[in-house]
């Protein structure tokens, strides 16, 4: 039953990462490559333990349990790509290319030592989960585990190098989590070939050790699950953030709209997209979400542009000591006031009101939080209080009309 997790593990992560490169060529890198082909021959490595396909081999190539070395091999060389992965990101491509030059001789040399000492072993029955172990007492066999060991332990201690190297130059959290899973699984599969190496020194001494094989099997089918979530954990963490993030920009570009639509009706020649942005809309412009935001965000603020001479500093005054009697606090106040100001600059252009000379200037607000502020200025800018503030202003520039006017 192990095979089949771990080689479903290792088949996961390979799906998980061959869609991203699919849809992402910026993905495309010779470390996201690596990664994907890492995960296909691991995935290879384990699938030809399973019985069935085991006996397959086994018949088509007319020599027993030739699926162990072609499962070892593989794995070597699964191996040797994750070495790929992590050179690239730690070095980058020119720099992995030199030291991948090493490390393909060992791992080479390493799959000519296991075949030959394969060869050299006389043929025993098909023994998926135990062939070493069962024949252990063989020095062939006993050099093979060793050999094996020694050579996956080396590339597992290389990996774990460069995992905590690379940890270190990284920003973003959710792949410092990755390199730490992918630590740990290497930490278990350096376990696991250290009984196999030990267990091999034993057999040349002429030694047996009790059966483990649960043990090992146990240490492989951990240890390989915890290397696939090192590796998918960045990217679907990252995907989630992606999701989120649009999601948040649709919701902002949603919440913009009691503004926007009054806007583009006095200003049809500024504001041009569409009036309404329901979920519908987001739904269907997903990928554009961004880019619909940043346009909105223009076009509301070319909107209030044009709208300038129209601002009078008397409604925002209003506005404030309106939100200062409310008990708001200063960011609330500084909202109020400016939805007060635009809307009464909205009510006295649609009324043909003449503008003012001196144009009163617009809340400054940083350009990260631009549309932040615009989506809370169109929710307060439709809100009770702006009602109040304006019946307030019609209320003082009635008295203020009624004044006499002196000499």
């Amino acid at each position: 039953m192990i095979p089949w997790l771990t080689s479903g593990a290792f088949l996961l992560a390979a799906v998980v990462v061959g869609s991203v490169l699919a849809r992402r060529p910026q993905a495309r890198t010779p470390a996201g490559k690596a990664l994907l082909a890492w995960n296909l021959l691991g995935s290879a490595a384990q699938v030809v333990t399973i019985h069935p396909v085991y006996q397959a081999i086994s018949s088509l190539t007319g020599h027993h349990n030739t699926a162990i070395v072609i499962s070892h091999s593989l794995g070597l060389v699964a191996a040797f790509f994750a070495q790929i992965m992590m050179l690239c990101w730690t070095r980058g491509a020119g720099g992995a290319r030199a030291a991948a030059r090493y490390r393909a001789a060992i791992t080479g040399a390493a799959i000519a030592v296991l075949v030959v000492l394969f060869a050299l072993t006389p043929e025993v029955a098909d023994t998926p989960s135990s062939w070493r172990l069962d024949n252990i007492d063989r020095s062939t066999v006993a050099l093979y585990s060793v050999g094996y060991a020694l050579a996956y332990s080396w590339v597992l201690l290389d990996l774990c190098r460069l995992s905590v190297r690379y940890s270190r130059m990284v920003v973003t959290p959710q792949t410092r989590v990755g390199l730490r899973l992918f630590t740990v699984g290497t930490a278990f599969g350096l376990a696991y070939q250290l009984m196999a190496a030990v267990d091999g020194l034993a057999g040349l001494t002429g030694h047996r050790f009790p059966a483990h094989t649960p043990l090992s099997l146990a240490l492989v089918c951990i240890g390989v699950v915890f290397l696939c979530l090192g590796a998918i954990v960045p990217l679907v963490t990252t995907a989630v953030i992606e999701f989120v993030r649009r999601c948040r920009q649709a919701w902002l570009c949603h919440r913009m709209e009691p503004l926007y639509r009054d806007l583009a009706a006095e200003y049809p020649q500024v504001l041009k997209g569409p009036v309404r942005y329901g979920t519908a809309g987001w739904l269907v412009n997903w990928y554009g979400n961004g880019r619909r935001l940043m346009q909105r965000t223009i076009e509301v603020h070319d909107g209030l542009s044009e709208l300038r001479p129209w601002l009078d500093d008397l409604a925002y005054r209003v506005g404030a000591a309106e939100a200062v009697k409310q008990g708001f606090d200063a960011d609330t106040v500084l909202l109020v006031a400016q939805a007060a100001q635009v809307a009464d600059a909205l009510r006295a252009e649609r009324a043909g009101e003449p503008g003012h000379q001196v144009h009163v200037e617009m809340v400054e607000v940083a350009m990260d939080r631009e549309a932040v502020w615009l989506a809370r200025l169109a929710q307060t800018y439709r809100s009770r209080i702006i009602e109040l503030v304006l019946a307030e202003l019609a209320l003082r520039r009635g008295h203020a009309a009624d004044q006499p006017v002196g000499n």
